[in-house]
């Protein structure tokens, strides 16, 4: 009898336990699903691109499990799913295709538009200038240039002073800075330029000062032997005291000379000839008075001749040469009015090929740097330079199409590597293939050297005077070519390829 009624307790109190999770598991099932939200509307993808696509359900405790379907699996297919809140949409092939989301029954979906593209990686401004110096067009240079989505947006950071249009036409407003952005719409990709406007009226770009004077003082010849194009100048003292010879062009070559004649209208009048080396459009940094005729507080007869030597910093390109002849017993001035001289400016263009500048940090040197078997060799050893670079224009290095040389380097420490380029096609970089010629030491590891490596000179070299540009860096990081690049020094060599 005691066995009956226990058997008849455990029966029930199974029962009632069974009861009670049923209820439990109903309670779960029953709370409904009263809409679906997701995080996107559209989703762009690469193809082979994955991307996770999240459910918001409302309630946020409901259970059911949800369903997806591709309207075009060619194009994306739905990769993984976890109960439907999560899924992950792979892109198949270029198109566009919908996603649908639904409950179990079907009463609720939502969808989602795929689109697979091309994305773009990065975009570049390149300049198309006009002949307008106050306007210039920028375009945008998509990677890859195949991209799907190329719309873009333009804005200033200063509409006042330099303007942009949607299309990107630049205009200068006003003398100042201000940096013009484009955005492409896809990816939000950036590219900028910072851009000066100068003068009145503005142009884009900066524009030497003008000058004037007064009184009766005139360089009255200026001529030029040696250069590529001299000039033979002969005038009169020109309105208001300043004059612009524009077709009379001094053409000059990167690192060589020429000699400067000069007579002056009287004897109470001294010269200065300044020479904007840098192209910055002013006369006032180191080296840019190039000559003085005369001297302070006396009488100078000349006639005056002077050699000039072109440094070889002087950037490639176009710039002026302005001559001052004033009175011998006050100070001459570069801009405004300035009593008592006369101002002549000459166009100069400076020949050459112009290589991208470049400086570095930390302690890093290639203290000897030596050639055999060349037709001139290099003999180097100096300290790690100021800024970390140094153009060493009279050590040069000649060598001879389809020939050899061997060089050899020591570095100022063992845990640097050192590369060795030569811009073989004269283009004015060292980015072309081969010109790349030696890496001493390995990456990642101490390097002791000595080292030395024979150079073979390819057959198909420019006959140019080019550069080479050695890089001695840490062997745990990265190189630079050109800008400001963290733990590294460079040095800059003449090379003569004949």
């Amino acid at each position: 009898m005691k066995k009956n009624k226990l058997k008849t307790f455990i029966s029930l109190l199974f029962l009632g336990m069974m009861i009670f999770s049923s209820c439990e598991d109903d309670d779960r099932i029953l709370v409904d699903l009263d809409e679906i939200e997701l995080t996107d509307s559209v989703i762009q993808l690469n193809v082979d691109e994955v991307q996770k696509i999240v459910v918001s359900p409302s309630p946020d405790n409901a259970s059911e499990n949800l369903m997806w379907t591709s309207s075009d699996e060619q194009v994306a297919k739905i990769q993984f799913t976890e109960n439907g809140l999560v899924a992950g949409v792979k892109g198949i092939s270029l198109g566009s295709a919908i996603l649908t989301v639904k409950n179990q029954n079907g009463s609720i979906t939502e969808t989602i538009e795929v689109n697979v593209i091309i994305k773009i990686e990065t975009i570049e401004l390149e300049e198309e200038p006009n002949v307008d110096p106050s306007t210039t067009k920028y375009n945008v240079l998509f990677t890859p240039e195949d991209a799907t989505i190329t719309e873009v947006t333009w804005a200033s950071s200063d509409p006042g002073i330099i303007s942009v249009d949607q299309n990107g036409n630049v205009t200068a407003v006003s003398p100042g800075v201000a940096i013009i952005t484009v955005t492409s719409m896809q990816g939000g990709k950036i590219a900028s330029v910072e851009l000066v406007a100068s003068g009145n009226p503005p142009i884009l770009g900066l524009q030497y000062c003008s000058v004037e004077g007064t009184g009766s003082y005139n360089t009255d010849t200026v001529t030029t032997s040696g250069a590529n194009l001299n000039i033979d100048h002969a005038a009169s003292q020109p309105a208001n005291n300043y004059g612009f010879y524009e077709n009379e062009i001094l053409e000059i070559a990167a690192e060589g000379s020429f000699t400067l004649a000069l007579t002056q209208s009287n004897n109470w009048s001294k010269s200065k000839v300044y020479i904007d080396w840098n192209g910055d459009k002013d006369f006032e940094d180191a080296g840019e008075l190039v000559i003085e005729f005369g001297l302070d507080d006396q009488l100078n007869n000349g006639p005056f001749s002077q050699d000039v030597n072109i440094p070889a910093e002087a950037k490639v390109g176009n710039t002026i040469m302005r001559i001052i002849t004033s009175d011998a017993w006050v100070t001459p001035g570069l801009c405004g009015v300035v009593p008592n001289q006369t101002v002549k400016d000459f166009p100069v263009t400076i020949g050459g090929i112009a290589y991208c500048t470049i400086s570095g940090t930390g302690s890093y040197n290639a203290e000897t740097i030596t050639t055999t078997g060349a037709d001139m060799n290099l003999d180097h050893a100096d300290g790690q330079p100021s800024g970390n670079y140094k153009y060493y224009a009279s050590e040069t290095l000649t060598v001879t199409r389809g020939a050899s040389f061997d060089l050899s380097l020591i570095q100022s420490n063992n845990w640097s590597k050192s590369k060795v380029f030569i811009d073989w096609n004269a283009n004015g970089d060292f980015e072309d293939t081969g010109e790349l010629v030696i890496e001493f030491g390995a990456d990642n590891q101490l390097n002791d050297g000595p080292f030395s490596q024979t150079v073979n000179v390819p057959a198909d070299a420019a006959v140019e005077t080019v550069r080479m540009r050695i890089l001695t860096l840490d062997a745990w990081g990265g190189h630079g070519l050109c800008g400001e690049v963290a733990n590294q020094t460079t040095k800059d060599f003449k090379v003569n390829i004949q």
